[in-house]
């Protein structure tokens, strides 16, 4: 998450007075690949020496802050007898500076327990800041004394002094139960365990633990389709228990019947404690057939498998012809008037929807007022998504498609910049969509009521949940109360108005097709010329959040019911003005535009 417009994300935390002072700041560029900017120099390790650490080499990166100018604790608990390093001996601390000019003190400590500040601790030492020794980046610190761990508990910390506000405490990665904790001198007096905002990028160099190498074990895969004669790309999630990154698997693959010949696929390099996504390639059957495989993966970088648990399985699907069709990606936010950050993160996805017009008629917004408490424009449905979040909530956020990216929740910290939400929106784009909704939406004649109608097709069973349908009832330009952190009057777009059910209906298939109609009530307070209906197909579970993918969106400004009225008075003016899909625009756009009139009318104008 990150950005030069500065957007910070309040977290809700165990205490109201956390919440209000732990908050994500401006990450890097680099915060979805992190991995490049890892070159590692000064201590090397030597034979039988590994960098050891809960925040693995490519693990996205943020920041954390407290807007205020103090003294940072920061430190990871290796617990007593930790299988891997409890017997090691700690030769060097590295840790992740995000600006080094801004600081004015840094130490490394370990100690027994979580000190009252560093040298509170049992083994303290000082870093230079000067220009010549810490930098940007990773700092590998030599111990002048080597700690033996003995299996005890111990914690071993990281502190430092800003100068001017930052947001500059380092985290990453999937949450570890007990492994990061922060104190600060004057916002956070108790320490806290934060591992819900991910890993402290710190890891320790140890010598004589106990690693293990060649071990990979994957995870059970989402449901694939294949055409007759062809192979599929199937994505499965690879987690590397050994100690030298991985580079290459080999595989083999069992469809009830017959195991296939050993396999290599090489891959991007999934370090020590990491995990990546490995594409495994599946042929079709000889016929169309529903199977379950089992992918057991045989060899790493070239050397037996030693896993425990080698295997995976998933479903995959022979269909005599696999119809794709193009991709609408779903953006919600997350946000409520009592967020101090949500304008900026509402003026950043603004940004993006502005310069880069191509994928913003690929894309449909919905705007939750939830996450970090809620306000007057809260509707239950938004309250029950929090569920995405799988924890503790905050604001400003965002889902796209409700994937789960990280693999573990779909929700995350704002972007701050274009390039962020637009890396995010390729990516979604870059997956094929297996349905497609045909979607209208028309008002009755006095505008009380919305029909809508949606026509559905799908070239698979694209999941092993349940297909549903949610519609989405939205308004644009909705004046403030009270926004947090916005200067003069501030405008909400894409609110969340109606629902046609929380998890959506569950249409009836024949053929591969369904239908669906649904009728929504217009609130009288609410603008209709700044009305949109969104149609989201989905796959949902309740018991698994990440397995609530969209798979299809279609987002369409309401019509008459006769269709569109001619202009009768010719002092109207025009109000509005929007792209086919719903998107208001101040200027003409090329292909159809809607124009709203002063008058309720309604025009249709192709721009060449």
């Amino acid at each position: 998450m990150k950005r030069q417009l500065l957007i910070l994300v309040a977290f809700v935390m165990a205490t109201f007075m956390q919440a209000q002072v732990l908050s994500v700041g401006p990450a890097p560029e680099f915060s979805y690949d992190v991995a490049k900017q890892l070159n590692h120099k000064g201590v090397k390790a030597n034979d039988g020496g590994v960098w050891w650490g809960y925040f693995v080499d490519n693990a996205s990166l943020q920041s954390l802050g407290t807007g205020v100018v103090e003294t940072f604790d920061c430190a990871i608990k290796i617990p007593a007898n930790e299988k891997s390093v409890g017997a090691a001996t700690i030769k060097a601390i590295r840790f992740y500076c995000f600006s080094s000019s801004n600081l004015s003190m840094t130490k490394v400590w370990i100690s027994r327990s979580l000190p009252t500040d560093a040298d509170a601790a049992d083994y303290t030492q000082d870093v230079d800041v000067t220009a010549s020794s810490l930098k940007n980046g990773w700092n590998e610190i030599t111990l002048g004394e080597p700690w033996e761990i003995n299996n005890e508990e111990i914690y071993v910390g990281w502190s430092y002094t800003i100068k001017n506000v930052s947001y500059s405490i380092p985290v990453g990665g999937d949450y570890v139960a007990n492994g990061t904790f922060l104190h600060s001198s004057k916002s956070v007096t108790e320490w806290q365990e934060i591992g819900d905002y991910g890993n402290l990028a710190l890891q320790v160099l140890v010598e004589g633990g106990n690693f293990v190498d060649n071990s990979a074990t994957p995870v059970d895969f989402s449901p694939a389709a294949v055409e007759l004669g062809k192979t599929a790309s199937v994505p499965v999630t690879v987690k590397n228990n050994g100690i030298t990154p991985i580079t290459s698997l080999s595989y083999t693959i069992y469809d009830g019947t017959t195991t296939s010949a050993e396999k290599t696929v090489q891959t991007s390099s999934i370090p020590y404690s990491g995990t990546g996504t490995v594409n495994f390639p599946f042929e079709a059957s000889a016929e169309v057939s529903n199977q379950t495989r089992t992918l057991t993966i045989t060899k790493v970088n070239g050397n037996d498998n030693i896993s425990g648990s080698p295997s995976a399985s998933g479903r995959i699907q022979t269909v005599a012809e696999l119809k794709t069709w193009p991709r609408k990606t779903l953006i919600e936010e997350f946000t409520t008037e009592y967020c101090t950050w949500c304008p900026n993160a509402a003026q950043g996805l603004h940004d993006f929807l502005e310069a880069y017009p191509e994928l913003a008629e690929q894309v449909a917004v919905a705007c939750h007022h939830a996450g970090y408490y809620t306000d007057w424009l809260t509707v239950s449905a938004s309250s029950t998504y929090t569920k995405f979040y799988g924890g503790g909530t905050y604001a400003p956020a965002f889902m796209y498609d409700r994937y789960a990216f990280d693999g573990k929740i779909p929700v995350e910290g704002s972007q701050s910049t274009t390039a962020g939400f637009r890396g995010r929106v390729e990516s979604r784009l870059s997956f094929p969509s297996y349905a497609n909704v045909g979607l209208t939406a028309t008002f009755n004649e006095g505008k009380k009521k919305i029909n809508v109608s949606c026509d559905l097709e799908r070239s698979w069973i694209f999941t092993d949940s349940p297909i549903k349908l949610t519609l989405f009832l939205t308004e644009d330009n909705i004046t403030a109360k009270n926004q947090s952190g916005a200067s003069g009057e501030f405008i909400h777009q894409h609110v969340l108005r109606s629902v046609n059910s929380t998890w959506g209906a569950t249409p009836t298939w024949q053929d591969d097709k369904a239908s669906y109609t649904y009728t929504f009530t217009v609130n009288s307070a609410w603008k209709t010329d700044d009305l949109k209906v969104i149609a989201i197909i989905s796959s949902y579970d309740s018991s698994d959040i990440t397995n609530c993918v969209v798979e299809n969106v279609a987002c369409v400004v309401p019509t008459l019911p006769a269709g569109i009225e001619k202009v009768t008075n010719n002092n109207a003016a025009v109000v509005g003005r929007y792209t086919i899909d719903g998107r208001r625009t101040d200027k003409a756009q090329r292909g159809l535009n809607i124009i709203k009139m002063s008058d309720g009318s309604v025009r249709k104008v192709l721009v060449k």
